[in-house]
């Protein structure tokens, strides 16, 4: 197993949420809304102690915005968070995850309504 392969388990769990256009791996430039609604699965850093590593990682995901109606897509928004973080946190077979924060895109992007979700999946073992 690798790190990789964390990712990939992270990636079929999030799979089950209803609605998603597209999941991947990884931050692609030029995603917009074509991709929406997205969530995006992204590595940021890795450790280990005593054999077991963790793994800390980001999700992305966003909304189109097209309507501008910016309370729905905040209701969308929150929602999808607690949606993630049920499907990942406590639930994984690889390790312990946990939810640590979640960012917004603070209504900076034009077409899109986005947030960032941080995990740490600890005790993995290879």
């Amino acid at each position: 197993m690798t790190h990789f392969d964390v990712l990939t388990n992270i990636k079929e769990k999030l799979s089950s949420i209803e609605n998603i256009k597209s999941l991947k791996i990884g931050l692609e430039n030029g995603i917009g809304s074509k991709d929406c609604p997205f969530i995006r699965i992204i590595s940021e850093s890795n450790t280990q102690d005593l054999g077991r590593d963790t793994l800390m990682f980001s999700v992305v995901y966003g909304f189109d915005v097209k309507n501008r109606d910016l309370e729905s897509m905040y209701e969308k928004m929150y929602d999808l968070e607690r949606t993630i973080r049920e499907t990942l946190e406590y639930n994984t077979d690889i390790g312990d995850c946990f939810f640590i924060s979640t960012q917004t895109d603070e209504d900076r992007l034009n077409n899109l309504k986005s947030a960032v979700s941080r995990f740490k999946i600890e005790n993995i073992r290879f």
